[in-house]
């Protein structure tokens, strides 16, 4: 229990310390994506807060599904205007599915080093 309180208070910490540089720096990215830059650059350098990560990181990733159920449930009350977007919202879904899937079958390719 304590592995997983440290670790939820650390990625707490660098998404507090991404959207602290995002407001003093002025930038326009999402402080939470900064906050994780900064906390993969301090694993990149020292590995010591990765088993306290992998304990929280993994409970979150066990209960993800939880986390998108109120976006989900807002969903229903929007009948009307989501019929009259489908079109381009299946677009975008289809769209970054298979930018995703290229994405990282280029990462896997260059991790890998194979030329097929």
């Amino acid at each position: 229990m304590k592995k997983l309180f440290v670790g939820l208070l650390i990625l707490v910490v660098f998404q507090w310390l991404g959207e602290w540089a995002v407001r003093l720096l002025g930038l326009d990215i999402p402080g939470q994506l900064l906050g994780m830059i900064f906390l993969l650059i301090l694993l990149g350098l020292n590995q010591s807060l990765l088993p306290w990560l992998e304990t929280a990181s993994s409970q979150l990733i066990r209960y993800i599904a939880l986390l998108f159920v109120p976006v989900t449930t807002g969903a229903f009350f929007l009948g009307p205007e989501i019929l009259d977007q489908l079109p381009q919202i299946l677009a975008v879904l289809i769209l970054s599915t298979v930018l995703a899937q290229w994405f990282m079958a280029l990462i896997i390719k260059a991790v890998r080093g194979s030329d097929d």
